[in-house]
């Protein structure tokens, strides 16, 4: 098992985002379901999107669950499908297919028909900047993606001098995706201490019922050892770490933007 040291750079919520890939700017009365906080979203993504340090949260997720026979993957609010093709080709390009496998299938879902769509489609929208991120943490990165052409159309896309990239179809096999909204998918899960959650940079668009419920139902569903990764966007609602700290979570290092359940 190939495992990358802990990197000294752990990001928090003070560290830059770059929109890059993917952001588009929708109307919320589009999804009827009254969970978003304004009538105008403006959303991104882009695989190993910079506001985390991938390499020492995979070596966490990794080291946790070690023993585990079965580990659940949920990338919940998954937009194009980033996030979960994150998961897939770090795992793929770090371990051996007999470990990796027990990590699949990642499940994600995302409640706009139309990202799911493109997401399910295996392809992508990539700009300059997610190609060199992207090297980072993967050393062959053509075993991944494949540039294609002109850019995936995408309604109120906002973002320029893209290209589409098809992503290699063994890192799509890993992931299953499904139109469904956070809330519902949490209260699906059955976990025995052996779940990652992955729902970043989501809840600053989303109304203060809906963000208590989702909290409530991460501690009530997740047992100990189990992860909850977020984003440095998440910080934005307030008291976020505090909150969930409150509910049983732990930090496992200072700022980083996961936690782990008691």
């Amino acid at each position: 098992m190939n495992i990358y040291p802990i990197n000294t750079y752990i990001p928090n919520e003070t560290s830059q985002i770059r929109f890059t890939s993917c952001t588009r700017i929708y109307s919320t009365k589009n999804i009827k379901m009254d969970i978003f906080s304004g009538s105008k979203v403006r959303t991104t993504s882009s695989p190993f999107r910079n506001d985390q340090d991938w390499n020492f949260l995979f070596e966490h997720i990794l080291w946790s669950f070690l023993n585990k026979r079965k580990v659940n993957i949920y990338s919940l609010g998954c937009s194009d499908g980033s996030e979960p093709y994150t998961y897939a080709m770090f795992l793929k390009s770090k371990t051996p297919e007999t470990y990796y496998k027990k990590f699949t299938p990642i499940i994600a879902c995302d409640i706009d028909p139309e990202m799911i769509k493109i997401a399910k489609s295996g392809k992508i929208n990539l700009y300059k900047d997610d190609i060199d991120n992207m090297k980072i943490y993967l050393k062959h990165i053509d075993q991944y993606i494949k540039k294609v052409g002109a850019p995936i159309k995408i309604k109120n896309n906002v973002s320029f001098n893209e290209n589409a990239y098809e992503i290699d179809p063994e890192i799509r096999k890993m992931v299953q995706f499904k139109k469904s909204d956070i809330l519902t998918e949490l209260k699906n899960i059955n976990d025995e201490g052996n779940t990652v959650v992955n729902i970043r940079n989501v809840f600053p668009y989303l109304n203060s019922t809906y963000i208590d419920k989702v909290l409530e139902t991460l501690a009530e569903k997740l047992k100990s050892g189990s992860i909850f990764v977020f984003g440095a966007y998440d910080h934005r609602v307030p008291n976020f770490r505090k909150r969930l700290h409150d509910l049983g979570f732990y930090s496992p290092v200072m700022n980083c933007n996961f936690v782990q359940k008691k």
